[in-house]
């Protein structure tokens, strides 16, 4: 199941109205109210209000986002990070399995002075294939020149290339050391095929080098297709990605145009901590490359560490969302190397709760992490605890719209999920059954709470569904419907093939 909000094209023209219609309005709407994994890259995420929404009295009426006060550490000075955290209710029925969800959110609240003098350490690892002739590579060239700009002159910076051979253009070195930055990237010429495995590989070995004195290390990869020489399996891919996650190494990706393997880069975002962004044009690798840098400005706190401990009588825990999570017994672990001022993380577990006396505890929610600049260790939690009841209509009014309606984002998100893995059997029929369950199960969620903003998404994805049953299901869709699924990217228009197939 996945927890992220969701995006569309940002308003392009597509050459499918209809198709663009809906998933403009599905995407937008489902996106509201929903905690991103990772903060959109327009503007700076609010820092989170000390004591916002803190329950009533009553446990009857409690359906606040933020239970009791954090139990926090005895540190000095402001934390960089805040948490907040809270179940989808306050009150469960009697003698029942209640389905309990627990989401929690980090937040930056200050940036330290020091965050501004923090080094970032950054390799890009470009595709330069045969693939890339022409207008590709020269796009490629000036996005990189425009985004090196954006970094500080302290920061270090490598550049690795990749066709059939890989090639370090700029060994790891400060930004204001570079030299004649345009003349090393007036040598990028595209040739060959696509070493990918082995480019990321360097692409790391160059961020070691200067990695101890580093507050960041992050790797930004940009192809435009498959990998063709050395490894291509995904599985080879994502467990590389994993090992750079335990070095502190995080990893993004830009796929540009309609041959690249959104999946293959999806899932290696998402195991090294990263974001996915689609870049459909040339033109748009600026800004996609922009977008990630600017998320990258400020890195505020380091070894981030998330756990949610559900209580004795939970079972059946799944984390739910873009972060990955491990689960051991009945604690569910996130890890971030390195979160950066104006990044906000959001992540969602569920849990069959059983009922034990008129009271229990949850979850606990933990945060540990290192504030950078001063590498002061810092930790903060939140214990949530429920109560039971035989009054259903106690329960209903004790409901959480903020969490409840997080938990249809990550309904919606599970069924496009899988309406994507039974289009790749070609089985299109299934593919819609699986959106129709999607909205079956959200409307039961909205049951209890009738909350007019949940039923106006599954309008929306109604909508949807009455548009492909009457049209059918095609392959376009699979790419609407993974770039829906992660918000990381726009999603592609549709050339005129594409629309003439979907007729």
């Amino acid at each position: 199941m996945f927890y992220a909000a969701m995006t569309h094209c940002g308003g392009r023209s597509c050459t499918l109205p209809p198709m663009r219609n809906a998933f403009l309005s599905l995407l937008a709407v489902v996106s509201a109210g929903l905690l991103h994994a990772q903060a959109p890259a327009q503007e700076p995420a609010a820092g989170l209000a000390p004591g916002q929404g803190l329950p009533a009295q009553s446990p009857a009426e409690t359906s606040s986002l933020v239970q009791p006060p954090a139990q926090a550490s005895e540190q000095a000075g402001p934390p960089a990070l805040a948490l907040e955290a809270a179940t989808d209710r306050s009150i469960y029925l009697s003698n029942a399995s209640n389905s309990v969800y627990v989401e929690a959110r980090i937040g930056p609240v200050a940036v330290p002075a020091e965050a501004a003098a923090a080094v970032r350490n950054v390799a890009l690892v470009l595709d330069r294939s045969g693939s890339m002739a022409d207008e590709p590579i020269r796009a490629l060239r000036q996005a990189v020149a425009a985004t090196l700009g954006m970094l500080a002159p302290h920061d270090i910076v490598s550049v690795v290339l990749f066709g059939s051979e890989v090639e370090t253009l700029v060994t790891a070195q400060r930004r204001d050391e570079i030299g004649d930055l345009d003349a090393l990237l007036a040598r990028i010429e595209p040739a060959g095929g696509a070493a990918l495995y082995d480019a990321l590989n360097q692409g790391a070995a160059q961020l070691r080098r200067k990695a101890g004195s580093a507050a960041l290390n992050h790797l930004v990869l940009v192809t435009d297709g498959p990998a063709t020489k050395g490894p291509r399996e995904r599985d080879d891919f994502t467990r590389l990605a994993e090992l750079f996650a335990r070095e502190g190494i995080t990893l993004s990706t830009v796929g540009l145009g309609g041959d690249c393997e959104e999946d293959l880069l999806v899932a290696l975002a998402r195991s090294g901590n990263g974001r996915f962004h689609y870049a459909a044009s040339p033109g748009d690798l600026e800004t996609e490359l922009r977008a990630e840098f600017w998320l990258l400005r400020a890195p505020v706190a380091q070894d981030v560490v998330l756990t949610v401990e559900f209580g004795y009588g939970c079972a059946e825990i799944e984390p739910l969302g873009w972060a990955p999570a491990t689960v051991d017994d009945r604690t569910v672990t996130y890890r971030f190397p390195a979160l950066c001022a104006g990044q906000e993380v959001g992540v969602l577990v569920s849990a069959k709760l059983t009922t034990q006396g008129p009271a229990a505890k949850a979850a606990t929610v933990r945060l540990r992490w290192r504030d950078v600049g001063t590498g002061t260790e810092r930790t903060v939690s939140r214990r949530l605890s429920v109560f039971f009841d035989n009054d259903s209509r106690s329960s209903r009014k004790s409901v959480n719209p903020g969490v409840m309606r997080a938990a249809v984002g990550a309904v919606i998100s599970e069924g496009m999920q899988h309406a994507i893995e039974e289009l790749d059997k070609g089985d299109f029929r299934r593919a819609q059954r699986e959106l129709r369950r999607a909205r079956t199960e959200a409307n039961y969620i909205n049951y209890e709470l009738n909350d007019e903003g949940i039923a106006a998404r599954v309008r929306v994805l109604e909508t949807y569904l009455n548009e492909v049953e009457s049209r059918g299901l095609n392959l376009l869709d699979r790419k609407l419907l993974r770039s829906g699924l992660h918000n990381q990217f726009d999603i592609p228009q549709a050339d005129e093939k594409d629309a003439a197939a979907s007729r």
